[in-house]
């Protein structure tokens, strides 16, 4: 169920003047229906970037250096993550012939660089609250 922008504007406003349940009542009162106050208030929690976990952008960049695809793999990335790891992977396997490097040297330096934007940009959506 889609959630009511108008409330979710009002619960940021007001969360730190009131606890959940009070803000619940409030908006019964006013006529909302309880469900919707819930999953806008859900929705509020889900984006305040004080309550959910922040990531570290150091220890992103840091492991996605050391071997690429697990710094997207901490920030819960597993896809992205995964597929880094085994271009990774595969590029070095390429690296081990001669007609292989022409291939594996590119997609070796494209996955560090992919695995560091990814890393990066998606550390910062975490820390804003954009992403869950």
């Amino acid at each position: 169920m889609p959630v009511d922008l108008k409330l979710v504007e009002w619960i940021t406003a007001n969360k730190s003047k009131f606890s959940r349940d009070e803000i619940i009542e409030r908006l019964k009162k006013q006529g909302h229906q309880e469900q919707d106050i819930i999953d806008s208030y859900e929705q509020v929690v889900k984006r305040d970037p004080l309550i959910t976990p922040r990531k570290s952008m150091f220890t992103t960049v840091i492991l996605n250096l050391l071997v690429p695809g697990i710094g997207n793999i901490y920030l819960g990335k597993y896809v992205m993550g995964v597929v880094l790891l085994f271009l990774y992977v595969l590029s070095w396997i390429f690296n081990f012939t001669l007609v292989g490097m022409i291939v594996g040297m590119p997609l070796l330096g494209m996955t560090w660089l992919i695995a560091l934007i990814t890393g990066i940009s998606g550390c910062k959506r975490i820390n804003r609250g954009e992403l869950p």
